[in-house]
């Protein structure tokens, strides 16, 4: 029997591999071609700091370099920082843009609204009187009646029937400019929190402008409150939350819903 000789066999796919190796090192690195901000709106008080991060198109850490500034310096400072993010500290009171620039001739940018309120904002919900489409089974006296949604107690909640239409209003006797709200997740049961929902105005009860809309939104947690921002200048003297979808529950719970006004500069 004759012995195979594969040395050349071993050395000609030895060549072959570091070709293709060399072909990888080659191939030019992979470079984002847009930026994005997910935020619409970012709201700060006067003295708060935050983070900002940009989103890269595709999703990779961004091979360009980018430069972070505000339309009014007045309003924030900013430091960009080494991972392309921006430290934004609130520095007066005002409305202006941030926007994110790659320093090359491509000029990738994107910008975003910034909104900095000179101190926290004003809980007026308790100046409002609160009526619901559908009250508890119990009535707006059982334990877990209307009236839990808006008495400031996160351990206690709003429980009722879910079914299209799902609404609740918050009436004033004199119309004001709302601009922000919190939502507070109950006890148990994730399936009874709202999901889609919007928020309208109307001075008359029954011509309603809707003035901010979410879809898809998620409490992580228990008890967890989480804060919505809309850009509003109109005052008006009822406040409609049409709760559109929850998770699927034929029920639906929540344990606060406040509303606030902007503090006056």
């Amino acid at each position: 029997m004759r012995n195979l000789n594969i040395k050349p066999l071993l050395f000609a796919l030895g060549l072959f591999l570091l070709g293709a190796c060399d072909g990888r090192r080659d191939f030019p690195p992979l470079t984002e071609t847009g930026v994005t901000i997910d935020q619409d709106i970012i709201l700060l008080i006067s003295g708060e700091t935050l983070d900002v991060t940009a989103r890269f198109v595709p999703d990779i850490f961004p091979a360009r370099e980018y430069t972070w500034e505000v339309d009014d310096p007045s309003v924030a400072d900013v430091i960009t920082n080494d991972d392309q993010s921006v430290s934004l500290t609130a520095t007066g009171s005002g409305e202006t843009l941030l926007r994110i620039t790659s320093q090359d001739s491509d000029a990738l940018t994107a910008s975003v609204r910034l909104q900095v309120i000179s101190s926290a904002p004003i809980d007026v919900t308790n100046q409002a009187t609160l009526s619901v489409y559908r009250e508890n089974n119990g009535g707006p006296a059982a334990g877990e009646g209307s009236p839990k949604l808006v008495d400031g107690d996160t351990s206690t909640k709003y429980l009722a029937p879910y079914l299209n239409p799902f609404f609740l209003t918050l009436e004033f006797e004199t119309p004001r400019v709302i601009n922000i709200y919190r939502f507070t997740s109950a006890n148990d049961a994730a399936s009874r929190d709202p999901r889609d929902w919007q928020i309208s105005g109307s001075n008359d009860g029954e011509n309603w402008e809707v003035l901010d809309e979410r879809t898809n939104e998620f409490f992580n947690e228990r008890f967890m409150t989480r804060e919505f921002y809309f850009d509003n200048n109109t005052a008006y003297t009822y406040y409609k939350l049409d709760i559109t979808s929850n998770n699927g529950s034929s029920l639906f719970q929540m344990a606060e819903w406040g509303i606030f006004e902007f503090p006056e500069d």
